[in-house]
């Protein structure tokens, strides 16, 4: 008891962010004069309810990967919003963790940023965000510090379970053990033995959906597929989705249904998924100046480049059609879970941390109603 008393006590900060993003939810539930109950089976919660009584009954859910709907299926609803919220502290409590080795002291900060970010209100929902950002910057975290890499190994594989999004740290965190394995010749031998023990569990558990797509379906790539046939997207590429979003913001060309309150929401929606890009790309440039400035290559932040590099070519390699939707529909909140986001502040004063913690509300205030209200903005 008196371990738990002390560890709740260091912990402050984090549960208290924690807290706080949940009395920001009940705000805006409070705000939009909606029931918990409705917001609960808001869009992509429908189709993970779906999965989780039906299984995969038709090609076009298969885009849903089966963590989120698995948890559902064995635990119930209830059972799903517990977890949540137990990987929404232990994500925010792991982030406070890597913030700590690179001695932030603005680490409070950076926290709250997370914690009044979108990703707050999803993490209330029947969404991914929760497991998905715990397990990512988990996996992250026992990398840098070079521990236990069969969980390690096992918390990469369960991310690409819960989003597709997780194979690009799988391939990260490879480069980073590649990077270190060339660097660090006196323990190359480790570094070798944690490879394989990192991804053995890695490999297997990634290879779980695609292995029982190809025998439900005949066809392990048929979430890829899904894509194009059953939810209208396009391939595309970051170039081209860039220059279709600056064409959405600055002008009238895709007139989507015509009301003018869908094309304005529609604006703003772009306008976010390319200024988080923006942001991103800035982070990383700041990143690449700073290394070369105290000329030493960091391998911790190599892998969250990558990660971050790889994570915008996919997101702009399908985008809906924009003569008929939002074609970067869910990008921002993609964006939102992305761990070395945050972990890009590491290296600001206080004054940019609180403007970020300003702007992350304002955002949130913004969007969160919208999603509430149920409106196709999310």
């Amino acid at each position: 008891m008196d371990k738990i008393r002390a560890f709740i006590k260091d912990n402050r900060d984090v549960f208290l962010c924690y807290i706080g993003s949940k009395i920001l939810f009940i705000v805006v539930l409070l705000l939009t004069g909606t029931s918990y109950s409705d917001v609960l089976g808001l869009f992509d919660a429908a189709h993970y309810r779906d999965i989780a009584r039906e299984g995969y009954y038709v090609d076009g859910v298969t885009v849903f990967f089966p963590m989120i709907p698995l948890i559902m299926r064995f635990t119930g609803e209830v059972g799903l919003i517990i977890i949540n919220q137990a990987a929404f502290i232990a994500g925010i409590y792991n982030l406070k963790k890597i913030l700590m080795r690179v001695k932030n002291s603005e680490t409070v900060w950076i926290l709250a940023v997370l914690s009044v970010s979108p990703m707050a209100v999803f993490t209330s929902v029947l969404y991914t965000e929760s497991v998905y950002f715990f397990l990512t910057v988990f996996a992250f975290r026992l990398f840098i510090e070079g521990r236990l890499p069969l969980v390690q190994g096992i918390a990469i594989g369960l991310s690409v379970l819960t989003r597709n999004t997780g194979s690009l740290l799988f391939f990260a965190v490879f480069t980073g053990y590649i990077l270190k394995f060339i660097k660090e010749k006196q323990s190359r031998k480790r570094t070798l033995t944690d490879i394989i023990m990192c991804y053995v569990p890695a490999s297997v558990i990634s290879l779980i959906y695609p292995v029982f797509l190809q025998i439900r379906f005949g066809n392990w790539k048929i979430f890829m597929d899904a894509q194009y046939t059953y939810w209208i997207r396009i391939p595309s590429n970051i170039v081209r989705t860039v220059f279709i979003s600056l064409k959405v913001i600055f002008t009238d060309e895709y007139g989507f249904d015509g009301m003018p309150d869908t094309i304005i929401l529609f604006k703003i929606n772009e306008a976010l998924s390319l200024l988080f890009m923006i942001l991103v790309i800035v982070l990383i440039i700041r990143e690449i100046i700073r290394m070369r400035r105290i000329g030493k290559i960091s391998v911790p932040s190599i892998v969250c480049i990558v990660y971050s590099i790889l994570f915008m070519i996919a997101l702009g390699m399908t985008i809906r059609d924009p003569a008929l939707d939002c074609p970067t529909d869910s990008f921002y909140r993609y964006y939102v879970s992305l761990f070395p986001l945050y972990l890009g502040f590491s290296y600001t004063g206080k004054k940019t941390c609180q403007a970020a913690l300003i702007v992350s509300l304002l955002l949130t205030l913004m969007t969160a109603p919208l999603f509430c209200m149920g409106s196709f903005f999310f």
